[in-house]
């Protein structure tokens, strides 16, 4: 007879669940977002195509112009498209978000001047307070995560070809800090057309956007 032998119990793996895939519309996602719960605090990832904000002329370059007779600015006539991969939190209150930050930072709450909103959203269409409508058009609104583990993969093409933001003329936007929120550490919040977004993962599902391309 063989001798009793040691039983090993292996605990069973566990599989990360694989999200939900699905092909929408512009329309279709705008109404899908619309009536999504709430779910606060609530994680997500986008991946959004849009067009920075250029300058009309390139900065610090001038060519000559013999009819002026004189140095002239050039011309930005090209088109830039910027790819954005970012981790957000979606159903988070902005104003709280900041009140928040200056308490961590030890700072009085009157530091935070309320500012104008040059975009209000309206709600009356949605069940959430992340996504409503702008004129007319879908838009999300978001706090990109600031987990420093999680990070935003960033892709340029200059008329349509992929280069490198250091290839790029120099013409992109310069960011700024928010002048209003009196917090050492700026809490960033961004606006979205869902016309803007590619794709995006939200309560166990993925959206992509057939409509929308660089």
């Amino acid at each position: 007879m063989l001798g009793s032998q040691a039983v090993t119990q292996t605990k069973p793996i566990k599989l990360k669940k694989m999200s939900e895939f699905k092909k929408v519309t512009t329309d279709e996602l705008t109404t899908i977002l619309l009536t999504l719960p709430n779910g606060i605090g609530s994680t997500a990832t986008v991946l959004q195509y849009t067009s920075p904000k250029c300058t009309k002329f390139i900065r610090n370059i001038k060519q000559w112009d013999a009819v002026k007779g004189k140095d002239v600015k050039i011309p930005f006539t090209d088109e830039i498209r910027k790819s954005s991969n970012v981790p957000i939190i979606v159903a988070t209150d902005y104003e709280r978000n900041v009140v928040n930050q200056l308490n961590r930072e030890n700072l009085p709450e009157t530091e935070y001047k309320k500012g104008i909103n040059t975009m209000p959203i309206e709600l009356d269409e949605s069940i959430n307070t992340f996504a409503g409508k702008f004129k007319g058009k879908g838009v999300i609104q978001y706090r990109p995560n600031p987990n420093p583990k999680l990070k935003v993969i960033t892709n340029f093409y200059l008329n349509k070809n992929e280069v490198l933001k250091s290839e790029l003329p120099d013409v992109l936007p310069v960011p700024s800090k928010p002048k209003n929120q009196g917090t050492k550490k700026p809490i960033l919040w961004r606006k979205l057309y869902i016309e803007n977004i590619k794709q995006i993962s939200i309560q166990g599902v993925r959206y992509e956007n057939t409509e929308c391309s660089i």
